[in-house]
């Protein structure tokens, strides 16, 4: 089995995408906005903890791509 990553056109836009200034913040932030909806919303308690606990490890696998504003993460 071969375990080569292959860097694709689209994985090194990515990634230049989360290198912009304040783009993963403002990505956290609106995540931070999806989960108040899940928070308010109706559906059944299991349902709702699985999908906050999934946006709350999206926030927490980006933090260390940020960047703010003046080039400091």
């Amino acid at each position: 089995m071969n375990n080569e990553t292959q860097l694709t056109p689209e994985i090194l836009q990515a990634v230049k995408n989360l290198q912009r200034e304040g783009y993963v913040p403002m990505l956290i932030e609106q995540l931070e906005e999806i989960l108040d909806f899940f928070i308010d919303t109706d559906l059944d308690t299991s349902q709702r903890l699985d999908y906050i606990q999934i946006l709350r490890s999206t926030q927490k696998s980006l933090r260390p791509f940020s960047v703010e504003e003046g080039g400091e993460s």
